[in-house]
């Protein structure tokens, strides 16, 4: 009923946050952004030249290609990024679990039939129980007027993560979910060059640390090239519903791996918080197709 493979990917977007923190203070954001989704689209076209699969698309998918990069890469990580500037990073990590929402609330509506009981419980649960985690943590989370704009900006984000997620149904189900991965991330990364350029020429390159290179290699290679393959590999192998659920255990498995390896004290309140994403992912996992 687990799977593994999202499990792993769970765990590493989890953990990927203190690495682009870590990164971040030597690298500007859109420079990090840029750089990290042009190597990792490289990374992953190699891994596709060697594992033998055809280079070509046909060129009637060429345009869901680049368009499934400019909403996944291009949008998304401009509305996040800039969403968090105008928020807290506690609101930022909670609506920005809101995805899977909107996936269950998009496929609903073209599908044209009603979210399934336990499908649409186990959401809620899970959502409720991403609410209590982050609201344990110091700051809590803020509903003042001057995060409006930052809430909104990442609210679209998760939108536009639940449609990256989405849209690449018809194109996994006809082609290898790393050559989609790689392509529609080299298409979202040339969308974002022109914005990325000012901040490519201004960046201190000889100024970045071996830690902040090494933070930074694991967030494009593993958290980027490798998760994001794992992700649409979930979508061809188990759909879009039962894999975006995945995406509410980050906070939880954020919130464990900080009270095994860096001591910080974990609560009662984020262990309610976690059994209820595990009991709503486990609802959503079970629930009859």
């Amino acid at each position: 009923m687990w799977d593994p493979r999202l499990l792993f990917v769970a765990f590493v977007w989890a953990i990927n946050f203190a690495f682009v923190k870590y990164a971040l203070t030597d690298f500007t954001p859109l420079s990090f952004t840029v750089v990290r989704f042009a190597l990792a689209s490289l990374f992953l076209i190699v891994v596709m030249l060697a594992g033998r699969e055809p280079f070509a698309v046909e060129r009637r998918d060429i345009g869901p290609v680049v368009r499934l990069g400019f909403i996944g890469i291009t949008l998304y990580n401009l509305l996040f990024m800039y969403g968090l500037k105008y928020t807290t990073a506690s609101n930022s990590a909670l609506f920005i679990s809101s995805s899977p929402l909107f996936a269950a609330l998009v496929l609903a509506f073209l599908e044209k039939r009603p979210i399934r009981l336990p499908v649409g419980i186990g959401l809620l649960l899970s959502t409720l129980g991403v609410f209590l985690i982050i609201r344990s943590k110091a700051g809590g989370i803020s509903f003042s007027r001057q995060d409006v704009a930052g809430d909104l900006l990442t609210l679209c984000a998760a939108f536009f993560w639940a449609l990256y997620t989405i849209m690449a149904r018809p194109l996994v189900g006809k082609y290898a979910p790393v050559k989609v991965t790689a392509y529609s991330m080299a298409a979202g990364t040339l969308l974002l060059l022109p914005l990325g350029a000012g901040d490519l020429m201004r960046q201190s390159w000889g100024a970045i640390s071996f830690k902040s290179w090494a933070a930074f290699a694991f967030s494009t290679f593993i958290s980027a090239g490798v998760a994001f393959t794992l992700w649409y590999q979930g979508v061809k192998r188990i759909g879009v519903t039962r894999t975006v659920v995945y995406h509410y255990l980050v906070p939880f498995i954020a919130v464990v791996f900080a009270a095994l390896f860096l001591h910080e004290q974990i609560t009662l309140l984020q262990v309610s918080g976690g059994a209820l994403i595990l009991l709503g992912v486990y609802l959503v996992q079970t629930a009859k197709a």
